[in-house]
């Protein structure tokens, strides 16, 4: 009893049709208009701050390792003569 109501279920799932239903456009038409939307480049914040710090990094980096440089230098001067002494 089981299997006919199984087979009988299994025959009418092969026989429908399923539906003809074509999305791309509508997909399409959607992603477009979101982007225009959105706007251009001048509407997006972060990719400001983004370009912002790296333009500061940069200087920062090298500006850091002038410095590091010249305040170090001292400690090394006195660092050889100790070196040499002992």
């Amino acid at each position: 009893m089981k299997n006919d109501f199984l087979n009988t279920l299994i025959n009418k799932a092969q026989q429908e049709e399923s539906p003809k239903v074509y999305v791309s456009d509508k997909v399409i038409a959607i992603l477009t208009a979101d982007e225009r939307r959105l706007g251009w480049f001048w509407n997006k914040p972060m990719m400001w701050i983004a370009a912002l710090s790296s333009a500061l990094a940069v200087p920062s980096a090298v500006l850091a390792f002038i410095l590091n440089n010249i305040w170090v230098g001292p400690l090394y001067e006195i660092s050889k003569v100790i070196s040499w002494v002992m």
